[in-house]
């Protein structure tokens, strides 16, 4: 019985051909993975920014409630320097409590951005999964879209921080 070559040249030739290209689903995979990524950074960071929010929201509770002892006792005092000096340290409170409160607001609305991320980026890896799930490539463009959005986000949220 005679050997039979098999010409393999050609099989070489197609394998590393696509060696070096990815497939459809390994590139939905790896969008995905990048998306959950920055959701976990951007609840990550959301948390923060909502803790610092709250504890500046108490910080300017402490200080009002500190303004109105100085008024109360301002109220209480007959002598009329000790009224003065009352009314003074009752306008350096008062400001510190309003500079609390701004601060406070601001890192509300950074919290909600990266909220939002979080939203976006969550329902794009959800909906890129799906689309591996059912092979429905425009489902892929969906979830690049949101995940494109959620990293705006995530952006925004980053320059409103600063």
């Amino acid at each position: 019985m005679e050997e039979q070559e098999v010409g393999t040249e050609h099989l070489h030739e197609i394998i590393h051909e696509h060696a070096g290209h990815a497939s459809w689903a390994e590139k939905v995979a790896l969008t995905t993975a990048l998306f959950a990524v920055f959701a976990a950074i951007s609840s990550l960071l959301s948390t923060h920014a909502s803790d610092h929010a709250i504890l500046l929201k108490v910080e300017a509770s402490d200080q009002w409630n500190y303004y109105q002892a100085k008024g109360i006792k301002s109220m209480l005092t007959k002598d009329p320097s000790e009224v003065t000096r009352y009314k003074e340290e009752q306008e350096k409170i008062r400001e510190g409590a309003e500079q609390h409160e701004t601060q406070s607001e601001h890192y509300v609305r950074v919290h909600e951005f990266f909220s939002y991320a979080v939203t976006a980026l969550q329902v794009a890896t959800a909906i890129g999964a799906i689309g591996v799930l059912v092979k429905k490539r425009y489902l892929w463009g969906v979830s690049l879209g949101l995940g494109a959005i959620g990293v705006g986000l995530l952006i925004r949220a980053f320059l409103i921080w600063a």
